[in-house]
């Protein structure tokens, strides 16, 4: 009899735990992100009025072009454009040493290699601007 009053105990423990672990996030909890803008635009540079990546038009490796069809596949996904500009646009912005840039029409949102690491943070960054601009919250930070 004993038994069976601790395995009721042991087993409300351990349902009870994840339960109040679950309404203590919900009540206290932020699940907000946010890009901070790397810069504006200069006022001699183009700009572009949507969310757009910027890539150089460099010839490319077997693994960056493998890479780059990531992006290109994650632009569409996502309803990005894809632009390919010339060192004298990156130049422009102070963006020189990246190979990926993400813009939109507030400003450069960061630059990023054209390598795994570069591109999983461009396409997770690009998922969260295109989350605040469909939400109007911006990104004026």
């Amino acid at each position: 009899m004993k038994s069976r009053g601790l395995k009721r105990l042991v087993v409300f423990v351990v349902f009870l735990v994840p339960v109040c672990w679950y309404l203590f996030l919900q009540l206290f909890g932020s699940n907000e992100f946010s890009l901070v803008r790397v810069s504006g635009y200069p006022s001699d540079c183009k700009s572009y009025n949507e969310i757009t990546i910027l890539s150089k038009n460099d010839s490319l490796s077997l693994v960056e072009t493998n890479y780059m069809n990531r992006v290109i596949f994650g632009a569409e996904k996502r309803a990005a454009s894809l632009v390919v500009e010339e060192q004298v646009f990156f130049d422009c912005i102070n963006q020189s040493e990246s190979d990926l840039v993400l813009v939109s029409s507030r400003g450069v949102y960061g630059g990023y290699s054209l390598s795994r690491a570069g591109v999983d943070q461009l396409l997770t960054e690009l998922d969260i601007l295109t989350i605040q601009e469909s939400y109007g919250k911006g990104t004026n930070r």
